[in-house]
């Protein structure tokens, strides 16, 4: 701003200078004019005063009175005076001897007199005579109505010259003066007209910034002031929809960012501008490495190159479902679609993917748990029908074989019977419908206890068991019976899947604010694939050993759960043929977080 005001400022002064010049030249020639106009007007009056006495004096043809009275003029006025006749000979000059004087009849004012009989004649020219340059001014010498001769007066132009050197002086002074004065005025009124603009520039040079909060301050009046109240009307508005803008962008950016599904948007040149956490968690890469890459190399880990380029050439929507299979199986479903700018022009694609991993899990559960319960639910159902047509045919008659059938039916049925208690059992542990009757558990005495009722099958498979010290107490909080079933189903799965001689140990650990049941054998352990599954339904390593134990599978699945409800942990290692590890947390008060 600082070089428009300068401009402004040299504008004015070039402007005041051309009017300063323009109107000296002006009035130096009318000034000359006008003094030239009254040295002649002067030299007439003179010329004319003289003629009158040369006409009254009767001298005009004394030649020594004429030169005499001529010669009167010379000190007291500066000008010169000539008499001439009508041949143009010298008859009286103020300042030199007429007898040495050419003959003046071709001077243009004597011609103008004499021979052309005008009442003035006037002349400037270069003075052989006095070397200088002269006005020449000549009337007539009239006697009888006739001309008789010419009287000239003549003045130095050096007297007009100093004159108007003088008044040239004079008048530069004045005028530069003015010129000053003028100068300093444009400069400051170019300074007061730039001072808003000033303003003005630097709250829009602010705003320009994105600093919202600028405004003019400065007083300013007319179309300025009404200028700086529109920008301060306009930096309000900026300010009140760029706040809203952030907060829109804050919004979009925290939905986006806390998304589930994973969000990626592709430009319409096939380069990553945007991706949310979720997407970076997917494809198992930081934002950074992939803002800015061809969507090749953001969409190989689920082989979505090829969707997004049908996307970008052809602008339909897809829906698709993509796996990837490294680090870990993952399934996505998978939604692209192009996203247009103004004019409803594509401007690229969006990228959603949704995780629906363990959607697929839950189903394939779902599946196999219906097959399971199916499978488990035809064995006896299929052996109490079968073995009671057969009683119900007649065909047998030996007592033995009947008792034997019978027994085969109880057994069927009573299996049946825990098959689908242990179910409604764990539906119920799943829906939170069996809440926990807390209390103080002595887990030493529990695990004592617990150890009593499978005496039997202990004696019977000659197994070593350990147990805690019963003198070592150690007490925490929780349901009783819930503790009780999960002791006797993990110590019962201990002795179960151990050889015969086996090992199997119990042991309790105290912390400040957890208590640690481990369970371990050395039984034939858990193959390494099926250790994810081992709390699913159903699932069991050796399936025929299993059902030949009378188990229904469900037990570790309730165990998970029940360990879950008292907000504890379980913990699995195995090894196949080298026995059991399973470590159980709980808390020990249910009331902390």
């Amino acid at each position: 701003m600082k070089r428009l005001w300068s401009r402004i400022a040299l504008s004015f002064f070039i402007l005041i200078l051309t009017l300063v010049i323009v109107l000296w030249f002006f009035l130096t020639a009318i000034i000359k004019d006008a003094y030239t106009e009254m040295t002649r007007d002067h030299l007439v009056e003179n010329g004319q005063m003289v003629s009158q006495l040369i006409a009254t004096s009767n001298n005009f043809n004394d030649p020594e009175a004429l030169q005499g009275l001529i010669q009167q003029f010379n000190q007291p006025i500066e000008m010169r005076y000539t008499v001439v006749d009508e041949e143009g000979v010298v008859l009286a000059d103020s300042e030199n001897d007429p007898s040495t004087m050419n003959n003046h009849i071709n001077r243009p004012e004597i011609q103008a007199v004499i021979r052309n009989g005008s009442a003035l004649g006037e002349s400037v020219r270069y003075s052989t005579t006095e070397q200088i340059n002269m006005m020449y001014v000549a009337l007539p010498i009239i006697e009888q109505n006739e001309t008789v001769g010419a009287i000239r007066t003549s003045l130095s132009l050096s007297v007009v010259d100093e004159a108007l050197s003088r008044l040239w002086v004079s008048l530069s002074i004045v005028l530069g003066i003015m010129f000053l004065i003028s100068g300093v005025a444009s400069a400051m009124l170019a300074r007061s007209i730039m001072r808003p603009i000033d303003n003005i520039m630097d709250a829009t040079y602010r705003l320009r910034e994105k600093d919202y909060s600028s405004r003019v301050n400065a007083p300013s009046k007319g179309e300025f002031g009404d200028l700086s109240l529109s920008i301060n009307s306009l930096a309000a508005s900026l300010q009140k929809q760029m706040k809203e803008i952030e907060e829109n962008e804050q919004q979009l950016t925290s939905i986006i960012s806390n998304m589930v599904s994973g969000v990626m948007l592709i430009n319409e040149e096939g380069r990553v501008v945007l991706l949310n956490s979720a997407m970076e968690r997917f494809l198992s890469q930081h934002k950074d490495n992939i803002v800015g890459q061809a969507y090749e190399k953001a969409g190989e880990r689920f082989a979505l190159s090829p969707h997004i380029k049908s996307v970008l050439e052809n602008g339909l929507k897809v829906h698709e479902e993509v796996h990837s299979y490294f680090p870990e199986e993952r399934v996505m479903d998978a939604h692209l679609a192009p996203y247009y700018g103004q004019g409803w022009q594509q401007k690229g694609v969006i990228v959603v993917l949704h995780d629906i991993t363990n959607i697929k899990r839950l189903e394939k559960m779902r599946s196999d748990f219906v097959a399971n319960v199916s499978h488990e639910l035809k064995t006896p159902v299929t052996s109490v029908s079968g073995f009671s047509e057969t009683l119900l045919s007649g065909e047998v008659t030996d007592e033995a074989t009947k008792k034997q059938f019978l027994q085969i039916i109880y057994d069927e049925s009573q299996r049946l019977n825990r098959l689908i208690s242990d179910l409604l059992h764990l539906s119920k542990i799943e829906k939170k419908e069996m809440p926990l009757d807390l209390e103080v558990v002595d887990m030493t005495g529990l695990v004592h206890e617990v150890a009593k009722t499978l005496r039997n099958a202990v004696e019977n498979k000659k197994t070593h068991l350990t147990l805690p010290e019963v003198s070592k107490k150690i007490y925490l909080q929780g349901d009783q019976d819930r503790i009780r079933q999960i002791i006797l189903n993990l110590l019962g799965n201990a002795v179960n899947y151990t050889a015969e001689g086996g090992h199997v140990d119990i042991s309790l650990k105290e912390n400040i604010n957890t208590v640690r049941l481990v369970v371990k054998d050395d039984g034939i352990g858990i193959p390494e694939e099926s250790l994810p599954r081992i709390f699913e339904r159903f699932y069991r390593v050796d399936k025929a050993r299993a059902r030949h134990s009378g188990g229904t599978g469900l037990g570790l699945a309730i165990v998970k759960h029940l360990i879950e409800s008292h907000h504890g942990e379980i913990e699995i290692e195995s090894r196949e043929g080298e026995g059991t590890k399973i470590t159980v947390t709980f808390p020990k008060d249910q009331n902390a977080d």
